[in-house]
């Protein structure tokens, strides 16, 4: 959406708290060179974020209700994102790790929020090398965890990994474990020209001792509770599948970012004269108007399944996946398009286009919209009835 007036946000989610965010763009947008420079975003972005509400939007703090704040931060990681993709990949998916921290026991809770009410909860992912160990004190963890958006700012980091040696290790494939973000060691290994500002580096644990009442076991944080007290669906149902869609959000920014840079790059230069630009602007005009249509979709069928306490089948699981990963190929050719488009005058790294051009590569390469495997998996189902039909004829 370029024009102001027009202005929408995603059905389900708030308008005030969209409009608000679409009233700090201008701030956003002006750090996030800056930001990219750095490799993390301001104090005074964080402060904004957390004073704002936004990073609490899912937390354990945040108000509880029948519909959920879930769409809420998606749509406003989507605004974030058309000035700072990392502005909004710092509230999709770092303030979307509140849901988890939400679901661990109220005096686990307690215990996260003991030094105050501004947390922020980080994650890694596992290497060669990432270790838990059992003791009867608690749980030894040593090792590289990979990848850390946000670890930089974060109070809390959230780790799993298998524990070979732990007495439920039969009945439970991986264990989280909850660690003070000020205990780990940050590896400053984040070098990539994409997403700069998210500070995603690795972390290094030197045989941390993590006590029992921050060890849990991982696929039951993530399950379905329909006996959860809490009225708001993000405690009910399984949690995987909002926490692995909330990428749309800044995914779908970035792209809308890229082409409002584009037109206002031709907007303040002499008229037009080459037809090809107009064609190819509405080229992508029209290919982002029909990823909104898939996004809003996507929202949409998690809001409305969470609304009436219905946990999503593996065929549907699968054809979340099979759009997420659509959505984000759409958005990457619209904005590759543009960038072609400018010519070699516009290889600078200040230019806000290919700045968003940068970020939408590094978040298209993300697992959660990986395109080779959701497709053969997609594929695959598709094809096999057809395969079991001709064998029985």
């Amino acid at each position: 959406m370029l024009d102001p007036a027009e202005q929408t946000f995603q059905r389900n989610a708030s308008f005030s708290m969209c409009q608000r965010a679409v009233e700090h763009l201008p701030l956003w947008r002006e750090r996030a060179v800056a930001a990219e420079k750095t490799r993390r975003l301001s104090s005074n972005t964080f402060d904004e974020l957390f004073a704002g509400g936004w990073l609490d939007l899912v937390s354990p703090r945040a108000p509880v209700t029948s519909t959920g704040h879930w769409p809420t931060l998606v749509e406003s990681a989507r605004i974030a994102a058309r000035a700072c993709a990392s502005t909004g990949w710092m509230l999709a998916l770092v303030g979307g790790h509140g849901s988890i921290a939400r679901r661990l026991p109220p005096a686990c809770v307690d215990q996260l929020y003991s030094h105050g009410p501004r947390q922020l909860f980080a994650s890694a992912s596992t290497s060669t090398d990432s270790l838990l160990s059992f003791e009867l004190e608690g749980v030894r963890v040593e090792g590289r965890w990979r990848f850390s958006s946000g670890i930089e700012d974060a109070t809390w980091l959230m780790l799993n990994a298998p524990c070979a040696n732990h007495p439920e290790a039969a009945y439970t494939p991986r264990f989280m474990v909850l660690i003070a973000a000020n205990d780990v060691e940050r590896l400053h290994t984040w070098d990539s020209w994409g997403m700069a500002a998210t500070g995603s580096h690795d972390v290094r644990l030197h045989r941390l001792l993590v006590p029992h009442d921050r060890v849990f076991a991982l696929h039951k944080v993530f399950a379905q509770d329909p006996l959860a007290l809490a009225c708001d669906y993000i405690d009910k149902l399984p949690l995987v599948p909002y926490l692995t869609t909330s990428i749309i959000g800044p995914l779908l920014g970035c792209a809308e970012g890229a082409l409002a840079a584009f037109v206002a790059a031709f907007n303040s230069s002499p008229t037009v004269s080459d037809p090809r630009i107009a064609e190819q602007a509405a080229h992508s005009a029209a290919q982002l108007y029909s990823a909104e249509l898939m996004y809003d979709s996507l929202i949409t069928r998690l809001h409305e399944a969470g609304i009436n306490d219905q946990a999503l089948d593996a065929d549907q699981l699968l054809k979340l996946k099979r759009d997420r990963a659509y959505l984000a190929q759409q958005c990457v050719q619209a904005v590759r398009r543009l960038v072609e488009r400018l010519g070699a005058s516009s290889l600078v790294t200040s230019n806000p286009l290919q700045r968003h051009w940068r970020d939408i590569q590094a978040m298209a390469a993300h697992r959660d919209v990986a395109w080779n495997e959701t497709m053969q998996a997609c594929g695959d189902d598709i094809l096999r009835p057809v395969t079991v039909n001709a064998q029985k004829t």
